[in-house]
Parts: C-alpha cells; sequence; structure tokens
C-alpha cells in the first residue's frame, strides 16, 4: 500500500499498481528523500521522471510544491497517476507527459520551464543512473540552484564523466539515494 507521509495529504492512501512491473519507493526512502528537501519543495516546479505510481510527486504537491510534471511511458501507469492526482485533488497542478523519459528530457529542455528538483526512480533492472544523470545536465531543465534525486541499485554506480556534483547519497540495502546538484 503507498500512502502519502507528508504535508495536506499526509496519511492518504494512493492506488497501486497491479503487479510486479512497478517497485513502488518505501516509506522509509520517500522520508529521506523529503527529510533532506526540506523547505525547498514549498513553492517549487518539480519533474518526477519514471513516475510509476506517482506517489513521489504527489508526496511533493502535498507538501507545498507549486507544479509537478510526471513523465511515465506506461499508458497504465498513465491512468495510476491520473487516479491517484484526482483522488488528492492535485489536477491543477500537474501535467501528465506519456512518453519515453529520454526523449521527453530532450523536450522539456527546449521549453522555457526550469525545475527546481527534477525526482527519479527508472527501473532498477536497467542501471541506468548514468545515462540518468548526463540527460538531466545535457537537457538544461534544472535550475540553477537545482538538485536531481535519484533511487537506484547498490551496483548501479556512476563514473563521474559530468559536471554534476554528488552532495548527498543515503543506502537503504539493495537501493540507494543519490542527490546531485
Amino acid at each position: 500500500m503507498i500512502r502519502v507521509i507528508g504535508g495536506s495529504e499526509k496519511g492518504r492512501k494512493l492506488f497501486s499498481p497491479a503487479g510486479l512491473s512497478v517497485r513502488p519507493t518505501t516509506g522509509r526512502v520517500k522520508e529521506f528523500i523529503f527529510s533532506y528537501l526540506g523547505d525547498r519543495v514549498e513553492g517549487s516546479i518539480i519533474c518526477d521522471l519514471f513516475s510509476g505510481s506517482g506517489s513521489l510527486g504527489i508526496e511533493a504537491l502535498s507538501r507545498g510544491a507549486v507544479k509537478v510534471v510526471f513523465v511515465e511511458k506506461s499508458m497504465d501507469n498513465f491512468r495510476l497517476i491520473k487516479r491517484n492526482i484526482s483522488l488528492c485533488g492535485f489536477e491543477e497542478r500537474t501535467k501528465i507527459v506519456v512518453g519515453d523519459v529520454f526523449r521527453e528530457l530532450k523536450r522539456l529542455g527546449s521549453s522555457s520551464t526550469k525545475y527546481d528538483i527534477v525526482l527519479a526512480d527508472p527501473p532498477f533492472d536497467l542501471s541506468l543512473l548514468e545515462r540518468i544523470i548526463r540527460s538531466v545536465e545535457s537537457s538544461q531543465i534544472l535550475k540553477g540552484d537545482g538538485l536531481l534525486v535519484i533511487e537506484h541499485m547498490v551496483h548501479d554506480t556512476d563514473s563521474g564523466k559530468h559536471s554534476m556534483r554528488l552532495i548527498k547519497q543515503r543506502r537503504f540495502g539493495h537501493c540507494v539515494v543519490s542527490i546531485y546538484h
């Protein structure tokens, strides 16, 4: 079961995906991310990549983000995100983009919108850490002081072949949260 853990919708149960195609962020991991982000979330514009159920973006909205753009490839997950956004009454503060994250990052980079925070929770089996960092960097979607938060497997490591700086990292069993500036 997925729950919102803080903010205006604290305790709200969200619809969960059927089967094992989506691995929702655990409460402990979500608590770490949003404790670290703290007041930065309120009033921010956020991009939630590999959105799955929409749990991370909805958590940000509950904590005062003014807008979240969800990017998700699966139509089933698109419908799930839409249901969860509606459940919380966040329709006016969201946009859902259906498509491949890496293609959509290029498209988002060509718009004038810059994001305070980019959240990424990709499928762990694909080892996408390095590709996400480079794609977010090259798309230039982050504001100058923006943060990139990525969940990844322990074995998915960063070679450092980019200009983003790792500022915080925490391990939760097989999952690692890395935060870049």
